[in-house]
């Protein structure tokens, strides 16, 4: 057994949290267990809009990164790349793109753990071209042995050479939930790993075109400028597809990995993430009050009116950014938003604290530790709570401004089985949620001894040691800092890790990461 799979097997130890080793953990601080949840049933969106200049078309499957079979990880991604790249029966990968590109139409993949769907956009006068290719793309796909090669390399280029040496931000996120995630479904990258899809071959992917792209899976969405059923059309058309089953409920995780996994990577500078599984997502009744509360710790690129930043980075000029979620996330692009159709049945808190110098990173993992404690036990202030919600209130407008990004809300909300739409149902609770009801959902739901920490530096074996140790990890500045400021910068220097005992810290090499 290699060094990562020792630092994350169930039977190394169990979870250290800052009152000493934990317990499985399957459950926040005072909320209910959470429980295996079924997937939602088929169907039909339709957004219409025939004024619009362009139609946006979904296909949903519910499958995902949990259907991979063990030692081909990364089999239901790869399955869906070679569908929408690698060509249909009538045309190759090349005519494909030739085709598409004078229509000014756009067909995307966006693959996650539990769905996988295949993004359309065309200006509505292309739709009669446009439709049969991308139906084609799910019903026909061309199997092409060469792209599939192609496909393959790329996939395993894009762990191996991309997110272990480009991308330290992913890197520290994907370690996190390897750690929050051991053992369960979601417990492999949605992408696979190297050797598990180096082993995948053609017929595998044929066989799993057939098992999960299947009727019982699909939902149809249709947004902006159509008329008629558009939905209902597409859904005629993809009757061919196999019947398929349903997908079985999802057991809920059970975090066992260390407090700390330090992975050792040639780079200057540090990444880190922290955080926990929790029983709280769309549709829960806490979960405003949650996202709020969150929102205040820190909202993702929104700058030092929240805490993390104000605190790390204006204040201390410890780094770029400071931000943290109340559910998994994905960025849209060069934007800021929230990328759609990303959802989950089971949801995580998460911090991001990135980049840091080497000689500051101890420092940061502490001064993130101490806003975190003080946030979750001292809650908000009215204060606080009336400008983050004056702030949620105009910027959750920004989040539905398309009709992709429309119906993509609308997919996810029927993947959480909500009766009314995510954002109106937010947007409407916003104004009278109390300080009562938001620092007590953050009281039951938030243990910051829970947290799981991921580090991605170079000189993991010496940060190990300092950790180990307690050592205290004072801060020096370039320009002197006011007086309340280095008296804070003591209480961090030396505020408790929630380290108890060397197993509480591993140690893993970037090149053991995502290998099997």
């Amino acid at each position: 057994m290699n060094r990562l799979a020792l630092a994350l097997a169930a039977v190394t130890c169990a979870c250290a949290s800052a009152r000493g080793p934990g317990k499985e953990e399957i459950r926040g601080r005072a909320g209910p267990p959470l429980v295996a949840v079924q997937a939602p049933a088929p169907g039909r969106i339709g957004l219409p809009a025939p004024a619009h200049p362009t139609v946006t078309v979904r296909l949903l499957f519910l499958a995902g990164g949990v259907d991979d079979p063990a030692g081909k990880e990364g089999l239901t991604a790869l399955t869906a790349a070679v569908m929408a790249e690698g060509g249909t029966e009538k045309l190759s990968a090349s005519e494909l793109e030739r085709v598409l590109y004078p229509m000014a139409a756009e067909l995307e993949v966006v693959a996650d753990k539990e769905t996988i769907v295949f993004a359309g956009r065309c200006p509505k006068d292309s739709l009669a071209r446009f439709l049969p290719i991308l139906e084609d793309v799910v019903r026909r796909p061309r199997f092409d042995p060469r792209e599939f090669e192609r496909l393959r390399s790329r996939a395993v280029d894009d762990i191996a050479k991309g997110l272990r040496t480009e991308d330290d931000e992913e890197l520290g996120k994907e370690t996190l939930s390897l750690m929050l995630y051991g053992g369960h479904p979601y417990g492999h990258l949605t992408e696979g790993t190297v050797q598990g899809l180096k082993r995948i071959t053609l017929e595998d992917v044929k066989a799993h075109w057939q098992r999960v792209f299947v009727a019982a899976r699909l939902t149809v969405g249709a947004a902006g400028g159509y008329e008629g059923d558009l939905p209902a059309r597409i859904a005629s058309d993809l009757a061919s597809l196999p019947a398929g089953s349903a997908r079985p409920p999802l057991p809920p995780p059970s975090t066992r990995a260390p407090r700390f996994l330090l992975v050792e990577k040639a780079s200057t500078p540090t990444a880190i993430s922290m955080g926990f599984t929790w029983d709280a997502r769309r549709g829960d009744p806490e979960f405003p009050a949650l996202l709020v509360a969150v929102s205040a710790l820190g909202e993702h690129r929104q700058g030092a009116a929240f805490r993390l930043f104000k605190d790390l980075r204006e204040v201390r000029g410890l780094n770029y950014g400071d931000y943290a979620y109340p559910e998994h996330f994905v960025q849209s692009g060069g934007s800021a938003l929230a990328a759609v159709n990303h959802p989950r049945s089971h949801q995580e808190f998460t911090v991001w604290i990135r980049p840091v110098e080497p000689q500051r990173r101890l420092f940061a993992i502490r001064a993130a530790l101490y806003e975190i404690d003080r946030w979750a036990r001292l809650g908000l202030t009215q204060d606080e709570l009336d400008r983050v919600k004056q702030f949620l209130s105009g910027y959750t407008l920004t989040f539905d401004q398309t009709d992709a990004r429309r119906l993509g809300y609308a997919l996810d909300d029927r993947f959480y089985g909500l009766a009314d739409p995510w954002l109106e149902t937010l947007r409407a609770r916003l104004p009278s949620l109390t300080l009562a009801e938001v620092n007590g959902a953050l009281r039951r739901q938030v243990d910051p001894g829970r947290l799981r920490i991921a580090v991605a530096t170079h000189g993991a074996e010496e940060l190990a040691a300092e950790i180990r140790s307690g050592v205290a990890s004072p801060i020096t500045y370039a320009v002197p800092k006011p007086e309340e400021v280095l008296e804070v910068d003591e209480v961090i220097s030396r505020f408790p890790l929630g380290v108890s005992g060397p197993e509480d810290v591993k140690v893993v090499k970037v090149e053991e990461l995502f290998e099997r």
